[in-house]
């Protein structure tokens, strides 16, 4: 899937072998492979949304609408390819730490763990704050504190990183939408709100931080993720035409290959590659069992309001609709709803009233932002719960004085941006 959407989109495979097809199938038969590792919850979920998207699909087929069968089976195969494409990053971006080796204690060590996360966690996702975490239990167990600062500064990050899951969604359902308008959007709210993070720690978690044990970050760890980054924003301004989720996941695996075999020779770097593949790999299957479960819903969404079946909510879409959508996608995250649901369950909807794609990105990024922090449900959450023993539930509960909080922040952000979105 990840090799044939990157040759399809760099229009290395002819159109005659239809690239999308045997990427859709290749990720479909992934999922069904992997479906029984998948968690129970998920299970379910993914269960309800292809009943639902396939029973919308018959239905609208029975008033003879004609179904894109080929977003069936391929809608998500982009975004999926990217996420699995920047999990190889975790091999090179963050190095391990001895676990003899001292950790930094006190208020600088707070501040710096913080900058590393976010950096890090903007690069190779979920795998940062699990390396960190994971060093910093075995010197303390992680306990309230540390855990709802972790997590939103992690969750804090799919507002602007074009390497999050969070952005491939939505780039994939809004696909108008430029990634630097986005980013830069995006960015500022992020920084809101890490610097909300260390304030309230700060004033209200004094000896917290006074005693907190961090972990070492160097400068000379920003390298890799800076050339990332740079090269993804030569690639996109030389292939003006070529989808950004393929530049994306192309850089991700050439930096990945390139730093690897630096370090490690061919020989050790084919071992590493190959290993990352048998086991890393299969372990994206919550993410790619829920995305393609979630196209088949949205195909089915489109099919009944093309066929006027479904009534659309919303009659336009302004900086204050916003606001309204990400308040309703935050309160069904805290009830345990997915954002990628929510996602691709509004889109279509909203995409027929013609609405400004970075501002529409920008909301789906917030309420990614703030909805996985405050679900109990959340990937993010439930990582924590079996990992640490804290409960989902907890972390959620925990995060939704935050979430109400960067809300408001919110609301007037979005009316910034609906305001001077030329700008952006």
């Amino acid at each position: 899937m990840i090799l044939v959407t990157i040759l399809g989109g760099f229009g290395l495979l002819l159109p005659d072998y239809k690239p999308h097809w045997i990427a859709g199938i290749s990720g479909w038969l992934a999922g069904i492979l992997l479906f029984v590792d998948a968690s129970r919850m998920l299970k379910v979920q993914v269960a309800v949304l292809i009943t639902l998207g396939t029973g919308m699909i018959t239905y609208a087929v029975s008033r003879q609408a004609i179904i894109d069968t080929s977003a069936v089976i391929s809608a998500n195969t982009g975004l999926l390819s990217m996420i699995a494409a920047v999990g190889f990053l975790r091999l090179v971006v963050m190095p391990e730490t001895s676990e003899k080796s001292k950790l930094p204690v006190g208020p600088r060590a707070f501040l710096q763990t913080l900058i590393g996360l976010s950096v890090s966690s903007s690069i190779i996702n979920i795998s940062a704050p699990i390396l960190i975490s994971d060093r910093i239990h075995q010197a303390r167990p992680l306990q309230r504190f540390t855990t709802q600062t972790f997590v939103r500064i992690f969750c804090g990050v799919s507002s602007w990183s074009p390497f999050f899951g969070a952005m491939a969604v939505v780039l994939t359902y809004v696909e108008a939408a430029k990634l630097s308008s986005i980013i830069a959007a995006g960015l500022p709210f992020t920084l809101i709100g890490f610097i909300l993070v260390y304030l309230e720690a700060r004033f209200r978690y004094r000896d917290e931080v006074a005693t907190f044990v961090g972990y070492p970050t160097h400068l000379s760890a920003l390298r890799i993720p800076a050339f990332l980054i740079l090269l993804v924003t030569l690639l996109a301004w030389a292939l003006p035409d070529t989808a950004i989720l393929v530049v994306i996941s192309f850089s991700a695996l050439i930096v990945t290959s390139g730093v690897l075999l630096g370090r490690s020779g061919l020989k050790n770097s084919i071992q590493i590659l190959t290993q990352h593949v048998i086991l890393g790999l299969p372990k994206i299957v919550n993410e790619l069992t829920l995305f393609l479960a979630a196209g088949v819903l949205a195909v089915g969404i489109s099919a009944l309001i093309n066929q006027g079946v479904l009534a659309n909510p919303f009659s336009e879409f302004t900086s204050f609709t916003a606001v309204k959508l990400l308040a309703i996608m935050l309160f069904f995250a805290a009830m345990g709803i997915h954002p990628v649901i929510m996602i691709s369950g509004f889109s279509p909807m909203i995409l027929t009233l013609n609405p400004d794609p970075n501002l529409l990105a920008t909301t789906y990024l917030f309420a990614w932002h703030l909805g996985t922090c405050s679900s109990p449900l959340s990937g993010t959450n439930l990582v924590f719960q079996g990992r640490y023993g804290i409960p989902g539930w907890k972390t959620a509960i925990w995060n939704w004085p935050y979430a109400i909080v960067m809300l408001f922040v919110a609301a007037f952000w979005l009316q910034v941006v609906g305001k001077f979105q030329a700008l952006f």
